[in-house]
């Protein structure tokens, strides 16, 4: 019964793990670049910088701000249909997290954004704005 369970398991989780692989560069290209994110939070705007670019085939990106100005690499990187979904663990101020920010295009260098922390106790959502372009 345990090997039964198991390879349902297996047969069920299939699709999904296949839908979580890493972005290739070019199946990103309208997202490639530096982006300002602009994120309402209940204490007010919040900006952070995102970088989302190609490291040696690969889609990888960086997030930061004037709060955590040493840049979070992000070497998670998905497609969840049109959508570039980034997963990233973190810590801040001693308390560590798991994030996901869902970007979702929006026109020409303009995007939606959703981020989640740990699993939708804190969201926070906005506007993105690409200022440059780089190569995918």
């Amino acid at each position: 019964m345990t090997r039964v369970a198991s390879l349902v398991a297996v047969l069920l989780l299939a699709p999904v793990m296949a839908s979580a692989q890493n972005v290739a560069p070019a199946d990103a290209g309208e997202f490639m670049g530096v982006w300002s994110l602009m994120l309402d939070t209940p204490q007010g705007s919040f900006e952070q910088t995102l970088t989302v670019k190609d490291d040696a085939g690969k889609v990888v990106a960086e997030i930061s701000s004037d709060m955590q100005p040493e840049a979070q690499k992000i070497t998670d990187v998905t497609k969840d249909g049109r959508n570039l979904v980034l997963k990233f663990s973190g810590n801040y101020q001693g308390n560590p997290f798991d994030a996901a920010i869902t970007v979702t295009p929006d026109g020409a260098d303009k995007a939606t954004i959703n981020f989640d922390v740990n699993g939708g106790q804190f969201t926070m959502a906005g506007a993105g704005t690409r200022t440059k372009k780089v190569a995918g």
